[in-house]
């Protein structure tokens, strides 16, 4: 019987039957906000224990506290919270690391429910990109906020100050304070623990700035504190901020103008304020990096691309990119896209592309080419007209129309006004123009307004002639004529023989620009920059203030000056917009290129649009900033350190000017001003790059060094600093925590709940749950095993009752037989008693 139930069992298991109950019961893990700022709020122990009197024996719940990290307080059970004393790190409020803790915990298959408690001020991850995955998963969150009374309220928000400066250099240090309460205050600003500032401020409620010029001092990194002593307070951990300025020796800066006197008042700038400064133009502008290196910054005002030699621009290139220099490229009419920056050196260093990216909100260009064919054009000067006419032909787009026109004493339309979009005919029709007699400009430039005058593009004239006009003509009336369907037209005078005072009148009459070119070999580079500006992509000529985009150019917030234009361009990907203009251009951007940084400022800097920015109280402050900026901020030319804070730790980025060798590693030795030390291997991050990541760091200053080194020996080492300001915990809120609370529990299907009993009142729909039972039909079986044995071997197994038969002749004789037997062994037995006897 035991063996064929054992084998039963074994054929049932392998069968992996299932056992499906009913289960109306409820999970529900209370998630208790500890953070610094519910501090003196209620204690919740006797509401979480009274919402447990009103459970089913069914339910279970569990009890998680939270502030950066999560503690389980009570695992499930039927049992009451003792209290809510926990060890979390209170300084940080992280609801979504709460939510994802709560919703490991909740069993497979059961009815899940979490209970919010907090004040939402969440400052440490984003519990709604969480919410997703608890409304998949089924499982509501109901929510309690958690009232906080913050009172009045004042608190440093913010110390800038320019990451790198130099002695003497005046420093432009911005405070901004924010407050829930108007009052007055003592305002202190400390320069490595010594008092440079200090005065009564008035305090407004909301965000008040308060810049304040500081001379720098000392060397090396210098530790910058203010401290606000409000009338009206409540909290004191929030009334002081650091920040650090790495204190260098002046820099020397060359500033490299594209014609003469544009980078003057730059150089004086630099020059007043104690800087070792070079002067020079595009001809004197060294042509490798070696000996580029003498200078830290170099300040490109208005300088051509077509001015400098291929060698020059890829000096400035590996100036940045391999020495970790600093270039920063001013604008004009004569740089960014009008300077013809487009696929070289100087686009790729930038933060800038040259590619306008609203293009397509302009109409196109329809341009006609007017040249001089006469004899005295012939050979060269005729070969490099045709050849100019192609260079401007490839800058052309496909929305762009394109017509020709060569004269002598007659005009030939050699091409009519055609799309460009099939270049190679429109080439060979460049190609085709042949050389002819005397001069005559009138009936071609006439031909030419006629040819533009329907159409929506942007209609534009460029005439090229080496001579003079042979006849009498009254040109007054044809611009007039072309002013009035909004034709401009350019001219190009070439050669000693040109009538120079002639073409320059018709440019002037017809609102477009005049050239005189002494060499026909300079004729490409003409046409090249005349088609960009006559595209009107890049030259914006209005009248704006900028737009505040970034903290560098906050002094400007409020008081931004009013500019008169600028060259239009497009930010690059990792680049960022420090100030953006009207049509959300960027006016002034950054990035680290390389080892070095650059920078981009397309308006001007010597009064072509920026006179009253120049009259500016910032004005000084701004290239000053901007020289810290860019100016290499590591200890040697191998490695360049940037940190950032991030959800409470510090981000540690590296860039080599190297890769790491085999057996080589970076590594990062940091020390806080309680000489905590803490160390941490980089890791390749692509590009270069090498990161790390410090946590948690807290309030203070830390200093840092790192290291690559090897078997060989150290081969790099730099120095930085960094200041970590007071926690998130006692910001001033900017917006109520219930507004998070609302989103989470109407996204999840919670409720916001007003008293325990609610807690287990929520409807519960019975799940079916399913469990497999193979595991005990095996448990089951290996009991009985033992058991079979035991019997059979001990003859414990109980017999089966005889079935009677029929005796044949054998069994009576076998019967007979045994009756016999006994009946002798009785007789002896008798025999045995009589002797004894």
């Amino acid at each position: 019987l035991c063996r064929g139930l054992f084998f039963l069992l074994l054929i049932l298991a392998l069968a992996r039957p299932q056992l499906v109950q009913t289960f109306s019961g409820r999970s529900v893990i209370f998630l208790v906000d500890r953070s610094r700022s519910v501090e003196t709020g209620p204690d919740y122990t006797g509401w979480i224990n009274e919402s447990l009197e009103h459970r089913r024996p069914e339910d279970q719940s569990a009890v998680l506290a939270f502030g950066r990290e999560t503690q389980l307080l009570k695992p499930f059970s039927m049992e009451k919270l003792p209290g809510l004393d926990s060890s979390v790190d209170n300084e940080f409020t992280a609801v979504e690391e709460a939510l994802k803790a709560a919703y490991s915990l909740i069993p497979a298959d059961s009815q899940g429910r979490i209970v919010l408690i907090s004040d939402g001020q969440e400052n440490l991850g984003k519990a709604l990109d969480f919410a997703g995955v608890l409304e998949g998963g089924g499982i509501p969150v109901d929510v309690l906020p958690v009232p906080v009374e913050t009172g009045d309220e004042v608190a440093v928000q913010d110390l800038s100050v320019p990451r790198n400066s130099y002695p003497g250099q005046d420093l432009l240090v911005e405070i901004v304070l924010q407050s829930t309460v108007n009052t007055r205050g003592r305002l202190s600003l400390f320069w490595e623990g010594k008092p440079v500032y200090s005065s009564e401020v008035g305090i407004a409620a909301g965000t008040q700035r308060f810049p304040l010029a500081v001379k720098a001092a000392g060397e090396g990194f210098q530790k910058l504190q203010v401290q606000i002593e409000p009338e009206h307070d409540t909290l004191a951990q929030n009334n002081r901020f650091y920040a650090l300025t790495n204190v260098q020796a002046p820099p020397r800066v060359l500033v490299v103008e594209g014609a003469t006197g544009k980078g003057l008042p730059l150089y004086q700038l630099f020059r007043d304020h104690g800087l070792e400064v070079g002067y020079c133009l595009p001809a004197q502008l060294p042509d490798n990096p070696a000996a580029l290196a003498q200078y830290r910054a170099l300040f490109l005002v208005d300088l051509p691309a077509y001015a400098l030699s291929e060698e020059q621009m890829q000096s400035l290139e590996l100036f940045v990119q391999v020495l970790g220099g600093g270039v920063v490229a001013v604008g004009g009419k004569n740089s960014f896209g009008l300077g013809l920056y487009q696929e070289t050196p100087l686009e790729r260093l930038l933060p800038v592309s040259m590619e306008v990216e609203d293009k397509e909100e302009l109409p196109g260009l329809d341009l006609v080419l007017v040249i001089d064919r006469s004899g005295s054009m012939s050979g060269e000067k005729l070969n490099m007209a045709k050849n100019a006419a192609l260079v401007a032909l490839d800058l052309l787009k496909e929305r762009d129309r394109l017509a020709v026109i060569s004269f002598d004493d007659r005009f030939q339309v050699e091409l009519p006004l055609t799309e460009v979009k099939e270049k190679s005919g429109i080439s060979q029709a460049i190609k085709g123009i042949s050389e002819g007699g005397g001069t005559i400009i009138y009936p071609a430039l006439e031909k030419a307004v006629q040819l533009l005058e329907e159409g929506e593009k942007t209609r534009h004239i460029i005439l090229l002639s080496d001579g003079m006009e042979g006849q009498s003509y009254n040109y007054t009336a044809l611009l007039e004529k072309a002013a009035e369907k909004g034709i401009s037209v350019s001219t190009i005078a070439l050669g000693a023989d040109a009538d120079r005072k002639f073409m320059a009148s018709l440019a002037e009459q017809a609102n477009g620009r005049y050239y005189y070119v002494p060499e026909s070999a300079d004729l490409p580079q003409v046409f090249l920059q005349e088609t960009v500006m006559a595209g009107g992509d890049y030259l914006v000529e209005e009248e704006f203030r900028p737009r505040v985009n970034h903290p560098f150019a906050e002094a400007l917030s409020g008081n931004e000056p009013l500019l008169g234009g600028y060259v239009a361009s497009t930010l690059k990907p990792l680049a960022e917009a420090l100030l953006l203009t009207h049509r959300d251009h960027p006016l002034l951007s950054r990035w680290q290129y390389g080892l070095g940084r650059a920078a981009a400022y397309t308006s001007d800097s010597w009064g072509l649009w920026s006179r009253e920015f120049m009259a500016h109280p910032h004005w000084s402050s701004f290239w000053l900033d901007l020289l810290s900026w860019v100016t290499p901020q590591f200890s040697d030319e191998k490695i360049a350190l940037d940190v950032q804070l991030a959800d409470g730790g510090a981000e540690i980025t590296a860039i080599l000017a190297e890769p790491l060798e085999e057996g080589e590693k970076l590594t990062v030795s940091v020390v806080s001003e309680k000489m905590e030390q803490h160390q941490l291997e980089l890791r390749p991050a692509g590009g270069g790059r090498y990161r790390g990541r410090l946590e948690p760091v807290r309030e203070g200053v830390y200093m840092l060094t790192a290291v690559q080194a090897g078997e060989q020996g150290t081969r790099g080492r730099a120095f930085s600093g960094f200041a970590v300001p007071y926690a998130p915990e006692f910001q001033i809120p900017a917006s109520s925590g219930e507004a998070l609370l609302a989103e989470l529990s109407s996204r999840t299907g919670g409720r916001e709940l007003h008293s325990p009993r609610e807690v287990f009142q929520a409807p519960v729909e019975p799940l079916k749950r399913s469990r497999e039972i193979a595991s005990w039909l095996l448990a089951a079986a290996i009991i009985l095993w033992p058991l079979d044995i035991a019997l059979r071997r001990f003859g414990l197994a109980p017999s089966l009752p005889a079935r009677k038969k029929k005796r044949g002749p054998a069994a009576r004789k076998k019967t007979t037989g045994t009756e016999e037997e006994a009946h002798l062994q009785r007789l002896l037995e008798a025999k045995k008693k009589g002797r004894r006897g």
